[in-house]
């Protein structure tokens, strides 16, 4: 796979875990956790809880520290 593409790969990779962490994130907000939990129960989706939260934190420290490698290793130029 040629470097171009490689890293266009790496960055949406990182750019979708960065979105989605966030997304989870605010889905589990404390402030407004009535409304969160009327919506989902609404539309059939899951309660907000921890393992939600946990999720959110671990997509998102992926996803930025994909990006941020791939930054630093092309500064470095390796």
């Amino acid at each position: 796979m040629r470097y171009g593409l490689r890293t266009l790969l790496i960055v949406l990779a990182g750019v979708v875990l960065v979105l989605f962490g966030l997304g989870c994130l605010n889905y589990t907000k404390v402030r407004g956790l009535e409304h969160h939990t009327e919506v989902a129960e609404r539309y059939g989706l899951p309660r907000p809880s921890e393992r939600i939260l946990f999720a959110g934190a671990a997509s998102l420290l992926t996803g930025a520290g994909l990006i941020g490698y791939l930054i630093g290793r092309r500064r470095t130029g390796s």
